[in-house]
């Protein structure tokens, strides 16, 4: 289990003086970059070892979104590995040590010379130490299936700052596009009040790609926004849920 102590900046916040989804999301993956780096797999030692570590999916409850100039404490604890697989949970816990977000993910280890997952290996795992379940948090269906019925808002072409050190769109930023997406449906007035968030990663963008969004109803009252290629290929499903 690893934790590190956090305060909102101004520049991670939105109108409403609030942490942007883009921000919280950012919190959660440096979380467990430094817990990485803490136990000597540093990305660095990673790309010498030419693996990485890829997100497959989220699914986050949020209680409220953390406010401007809030002390905040964020943890992970890896939990569960099988094969190429690696579940991690996150949290965020208030200054009275309340939580106001948890999430589970899961991850797949990545050859990135072979350009392949890859089985994870006991010395990718024996520096995390004990690993357990944290949270509980109810199992849920990985896969995210677009609607039938679809809107499609306008294309948006990957930029620079889109980008990450493995050179494919971060997995904050698709979130935080699809956030947008259905903020600009809604004619750019509230944002969706997101109670939990789901997102599932299939197909990696990277610079220069086009990603048209589309956008619809969930069977559980929310709203799904697809990211995708010309071609109709799913780069990230986004499921935001009501409060």
């Amino acid at each position: 289990m690893y934790e590190f102590n956090e305060r909102v900046r101004y520049s991670e916040t939105d109108e409403h003086e609030q942490a942007t989804i883009l921000s919280v999301v950012n919190y959660l993956q440096d979380c467990s970059t430094f817990h990485s780096t803490e136990v000597g797999l540093t990305v660095d030692y990673l790309r010498e070892m030419k693996r990485a570590w890829l997100l497959s999916y989220w699914d986050i409850y949020i209680e409220r979104m953390p406010k401007l100039c809030e002390r905040l404490t964020i943890g992970t604890c890896p939990h569960a590995f099988r094969g190429v697989l690696a579940h991690r949970n996150f949290w965020i816990k208030d200054e009275a040590g309340a939580y106001i977000l948890r999430a589970d993910s899961l991850w797949f280890c990545y050859d990135t010379e072979r350009m392949r997952p890859a089985k994870i290996t006991e010395d990718m795992l024996t520096p995390f130490g004990e690993m357990r379940d944290v949270l509980a948090l109810p199992a849920s269906e990985r896969k995210i299936t677009e609607p039938e019925v679809l809107t499609e808002a306008a294309p948006i072409l990957v930029q620079p700052h889109h980008i990450d050190s493995n050179h494919h769109v971060n997995n904050a930023q698709y979130i935080a596009i699809a956030d947008e997406v259905l903020t600009e449906a809604a004619g750019g007035q509230e944002r969706f009040q997101a109670g939990r968030i789901r997102a599932e990663y299939r197909k990696a963008a990277v610079l220069g790609d086009t990603m048209l969004p589309k956008y619809g109803s969930s069977p559980d009252g929310g709203l799904i926004v697809s990211l995708q290629s010309p071609a109709g290929e799913v780069y990230c499903n986004v499921e935001f849920i009501r409060s």
